[in-house]
């Protein structure tokens, strides 16, 4: 039993002084560690040092040698060709992506769309190794700039309204309808186009669009324009023109003076129009679209006011055109914009009535889109 004993009397000691090497070892790498430190970095991180600032994956590295001087006395600036002296641009992964890095000088440093601007106050002046190192940005201005809004290919609006000058361009012959009535002179109830004359003043276009899109076709830049609305025309007329819904009856010369007399014809209408742009992603640009419309007569009113009868609405056809097809467009710079139409096709059925009148409006568009 003595062996034994004598032996691990000899071993423990020789185990115990392994450990304590060991752990020497250990406390002299944690010691290297502290004096030389691994910077592990990562994308979007941000590590600066007296030559080099890393803001994730992007390097700038000051120069070494002759005009290496401390930050504040900008001596490292070229200022004749607006960048600093011997600086290192690097983008790690070996590209430079747009914006990323797009200006520096004495006062701003621009990174993609943060910019960064120095205090100009003599009080507050600071070098960039203290604001980027010690994170000082006090007086410091610190901007985000936005990015142009991503436009859809598809976009919509709702309500939008015109205001203009309507009229008609006359081609029918001179004498374009005869009523005769049995017993009467018929002289008296003759109405050809002369008699048709608008009141330029009062005649008027008032447009209401619901729903309007644009669809792109070329870079924003070009666009399929389409939607939905009523087309409103008020046709004020200077001689005591009655309409009537009676056969025999519809369109005759009245023995009434009228201190008002408008035909109101209202379309549900369908534009269609190539568009332009000039720069898709500014409102004040220059703006221009051209194409055609069809709409469908949904109501037809004579209003008349007169002392005689006091105010008065008549509701009916008139023997009007049921389908309207125009040529139109518009054109504008920003927010001001005009519109224009030409009727392509008679107001009036030419079937029933020998009148030949092509309906046109010019006025504002109130709308952005």
């Amino acid at each position: 039993m003595k062996k034994p004993i004598a032996c691990l009397t000899i071993i423990a000691p020789l185990i115990l002084s392994l450990l304590v090497l060991l752990n020497l070892q250990g406390f002299a790498q944690n010691d290297s560690s502290r004096t030389k430190p691994t910077f592990k970095l990562v994308t979007d991180s941000s590590f600066s040092a007296n030559d080099t600032i890393r803001i994730g994956d992007m390097l700038i590295i000051k120069k070494q040698g002759d005009r290496n001087n401390e930050y504040d006395n900008k001596s490292y600036y070229d200022r004749k060709r607006n960048r600093l002296y011997g600086t290192t641009l690097n983008i790690t992964n070996g590209k430079i992506k747009k914006d990323t890095f797009l200006s520096v000088n004495e006062d701003t440093v621009k990174i993609g769309r943060i910019n960064v601007i120095k205090s100009q106050s003599d009080g507050h002046k600071k070098d960039w190794q203290s604001i980027i190192e010690d994170g000082d940005f006090d007086n410091t201005h610190i901007s985000i700039e936005r990015l142009p809004k991503k436009l859809k290919n598809v976009t919509t609006n709702w309500m939008s309204f015109d205001l203009g000058y309507a009229n008609y361009s006359d081609e029918s012959a001179q004498m374009a309808y005869i009523m005769l009535y049995p017993g009467l002179p018929y002289n008296k109830y003759w109405v050809n186009s002369s008699n048709l004359k608008l009141d330029n003043r009062k005649s008027s276009n008032f447009n209401i669009w619901i729903v309007q899109q644009k669809l792109n076709l070329y870079q924003h830049k070009i666009n399929l324009k389409y939607g939905v609305g009523f087309e409103m025309f008020n046709f004020r007329f200077e001689q005591p023109v009655s309409f009537r819904n009676e056969p025999g009856k519809t369109i005759f010369m009245d023995d009434v003076n009228f201190t008002k007399n408008k035909l109101f014809v209202k379309y549900l209408t369908v534009p269609v129009q190539l568009n332009f742009k000039a720069n898709p992603n500014s409102p004040k640009g220059f703006y221009a679209s051209i194409g055609l419309s069809a709409g469908y007569l949904v109501d037809a009113r004579n209003k008349q006011i007169s002392a005689e009868r006091g105010k008065q609405k008549y509701d009916g056809n008139f023997e009007l055109n049921n389908f309207r097809f125009a040529t139109i467009g518009e054109l504008g710079i920003g927010g001001i914009r005009l519109y224009g139409s030409y009727g392509s096709i008679n107001l009036f059925d030419k079937n029933q009535s020998n009148f030949s009148l092509f309906p046109y409006a010019i006025g504002l568009r109130f709308s952005n889109f």
